[in-house]
């Protein structure tokens, strides 16, 4: 029996992340695909599994290295050039902000260098791979830089992966939650979709830049499917995407409450009932569509 798939894919971090980041997601998604009839009212948790499935992508060990080197030096620089008042104002007030700063920062430029940028890219890439010829309905949701990451990687392979080719495979959905692609986007080729070098991998040859060896679909999921951009008005990293995208890909924006404060109103998506709400109800008509209408 065909099953709804979600693979989801983190944004950026501070350290390397050993749990998993969505158990809350994953709660509030199963209470609404009960409620919808998709997952019997008294299935037990065992059960669940025959109708969705959970996976999610941590690349957050991917250049860590080098991001605790860039840590490390910026303590040692400024214990020495700083005097006794501007290291208490800079640990009062300065230092957690500027090392999200540096977390942050170093976390965008690992994703632009080309070998971490694949090996990132390649961990989303396995998980859809599975279920590529398996009549599943597979939903990808991207948080943050995730989701740069998630609509890269559906972006280029929809387009120029044999097997997803040869299978006529997309994703059904896409979901963006807190996401800055419309930055990114600054590297997206004018208005014909044609990707530009930092949307191909390392092993991309020249024959891939040539719009006449493209799937001229410039769409990231199925025709049926849909790419949700879900954002709140206090999140300072998250961007509208309907209007910028218009003409090009068929992206809806949704207005959501995760908080007042900036920082918590960018992490809060996970555990968004609104979020979840519109995701239930997409997977809803995905399940109808595959188990024909049962």
């Amino acid at each position: 029996m065909s099953k709804l798939v979600v693979i989801t894919v983190h944004g950026i971090s501070d350290s390397v992340l050993h749990d998993d980041y969505t158990y809350n997601f994953k709660n509030l998604l199963y209470d609404k695909l009960k409620h919808l009839k998709v997952i019997p009212e008294k299935a037990s948790q065992e059960e669940y599994d025959q109708y969705i499935v959970f996976d999610y992508v941590n690349y957050s060990d991917i250049g860590h290295t080098a991001e605790l080197l860039v840590l490390d030096a910026y303590t040692k620089e400024r214990n020495k050039l700083y005097n006794f008042l501007d290291q208490l104002i800079e640990r009062a007030a300065f230092d957690q902000i500027r090392r999200q700063i540096i977390t942050s920062l170093s976390d965008v430029m690992v994703y632009q260098s080309t070998k971490w940028r694949d090996q990132i890219r390649q961990r989303l890439l396995d998980k859809i791979n599975p279920f590529v010829t398996s009549g599943d309905a597979v939903s990808v949701v991207g948080h943050s830089l995730g989701s740069v990451v998630s609509f890269d990687t559906v972006y280029y392979n929809s387009r120029k992966n044999p097997s997803w080719l040869a299978a006529g495979f997309k994703p059904s959905n896409l979901f963006t939650i807190g996401s800055p692609i419309g930055l990114f986007s600054l590297e997206l080729e004018d208005d014909t979709g044609v990707q530009k070098p930092r949307y191909f991998t390392s092993a991309a040859t020249p024959d891939y830049l040539d719009p006449k060896n493209t799937n001229p679909d410039l769409d990231p999921v199925r025709s049926d499917g849909v790419w949700y951009n879900f954002l709140d008005a206090q999140d300072l990293i998250g961007y509208p995407l309907e209007v910028l995208f218009e003409g090009k890909f068929k992206v809806k924006d949704f207005l959501v409450q995760t908080g007042t404060n900036p920082l918590t109103a960018h992490t809060e998506y996970w555990n968004n009932n609104e979020v979840t709400q519109h995701i239930a109800e997409r997977l809803a008509l995905d399940y109808k569509r595959i188990s024909g209408g049962k």
